[in-house]
């Protein structure tokens, strides 16, 4: 199981962070892009996006957005989801960040949220709280502040994809450049063999990204999955992935100037025998004023373990929930 999940995180990664590993000058120059806007003192962002599925009779759509700044060492950032219906209550997420300290709040709300959504009580432990916000060690979550702060750096991006994929690889993305925006357009095909060469470059490093993101991966597990990614049946089955999902496309269209940075997103998945996905993203970024990020005052300090006791029932509310 361990090594199915940690398979999945790669494959996250490697399709989020392609985009910064390639050596074409399109992509250099994107690079380059993306690197000027870290130097930004301070940064205020938007995102608005749809999901929606329709497959085996359930079709489903759920609205979000989310509001950012950051400044410096710290950031804020809100996010909400909607059910066009209104027939369902999304969670809410705010939550703040601090690297200079290492804490990150979370408010307690979301946690409730998500209990109430799937029908479940709250549980007594986290019902109970008055405090408006849990506060939580970086640390303490196995998170690297000072790893966090380094990719926050102008050059951060292009340091991980080297940290994921390894010094030498030859991931690349197709960028049309045309002035200073960057188009791209990928078919079901060609978003396979990326992503298959990404999680290869990606589960090679295996060792490497054991030990920096001190993920406790036993070494039979990563030869395990090294074995598994270089091997003749993982390429046999590349072909029927690909007419699995035939007729997927993932398009994108990103502008920058010096001062603004705008995206728009889309990616429609086909699945055989199971139906559509499809995901739209319009995401903008500006550079702004350097302000100060208030913190909330209302807070209760937890650590990982504090948390999965609050989050575990009562035995008398596993007793109601089971009847």
């Amino acid at each position: 199981m361990k090594m199915k999940k940690t398979l999945a995180i790669i494959m996250t990664a490697a399709l989020a962070a392609g985009t910064l590993a390639g050596c074409n000058q399109a992509t250099l120059n994107y690079s380059q892009e993306l690197s000027n806007t870290a130097k930004w003192e301070a940064t205020t962002s938007n995102v608005d996006g749809t999901f929606k599925i329709d497959a085996k009779g359930i079709s489903k759509q759920v609205n979000f957005t989310a509001t950012g700044y950051k400044a410096k060492d710290k950031a804020y950032v809100n996010i909400k989801l909607t059910d066009p219906t209104g027939l369902i209550k999304l969670p809410e997420i705010k939550e703040y960040v601090d690297l200079a300290s290492g804490s990150m709040e979370i408010n307690k709300g979301y946690f409730e949220e998500i209990y109430t959504l799937t029908g479940q009580a709250v549980p007594n432990g986290l019902a109970q709280i008055k405090e408006e916000y849990l506060s939580f060690d970086l640390a303490s979550s196995g998170l690297d502040k000072d790893k966090i702060k380094a990719l926050c750096q102008p050059d951060g991006m292009a340091q991980f994809t080297k940290l994921l994929f390894g010094e030498k690889n030859d991931l690349d993305l197709p960028f049309v450049q045309n002035g200073r925006e960057y188009s791209l357009n990928l078919n079901s095909d060609q978003t396979t063999d990326l992503a298959v060469k990404a999680i290869k470059a990606a589960t090679n490093n295996l060792d490497n990204i054991n030990t920096s993101f001190k993920m406790g991966l036993p070494a039979e597990s990563i030869t395990q999955m090294k074995a598994a990614v270089n091997s003749s049946e993982f390429d046999k089955g590349l072909a029927e992935v690909k007419l699995a999902l035939a007729g997927s496309t993932i398009s994108s269209k990103e502008t920058f100037t010096d001062t603004s940075y705008n995206s728009d997103f889309s990616m429609n998945l086909k699945v055989k025998d199971f139906g559509d996905v499809s995901l739209n993203m319009k995401s903008s970024a500006v550079k702004s004023e350097v302000k100060e990020i208030t913190s909330p005052t209302s807070v209760l300090k937890v650590t990982q373990a504090d948390l999965l006791k609050m989050l575990t029932p009562s035995k008398e509310t596993s007793n109601t929930i089971a009847k």
